[in-house]
């Protein structure tokens, strides 16, 4: 495996770990909090799983169906990031 595709399998491990511990970390919260923080998790997790792909692809943007892939993952993760502090905030007042 190339430098490329090294740095790919740790930026994969990186995602998917993050992903579980922001899953493990919301099992505390309320459930709209737990709600969002569960498909963010989920999104994580897919993003690491496209780098996985990625070192098979060579590129981020080989097949265009790996780039619309992480395009979902990373408007997902943008909707869950406004959909928390649109909660955290209703939830402070």
């Amino acid at each position: 495996m190339n430098f490329h595709g090294s740095a790919n399998a740790v930026e994969a491990g990186y995602w998917i770990v993050v992903g579980v511990t922001v899953y493990v970390r919301s099992r505390r919260e309320t459930s709209t909090v737990r709600t969002v923080a569960s498909v963010a998790a989920g999104g994580l997790v897919l993003f690491g799983v496209s780098d996985v792909i990625e070192i098979f692809t060579g590129a981020w943007y080989k097949p265009v169906g790996l780039l619309v892939f992480k395009a979902v993952c990373v408007t997902t993760l943008v909707a869950c990031y406004v959909r928390y502090r649109r909660v955290r905030r209703s939830i402070a007042q």
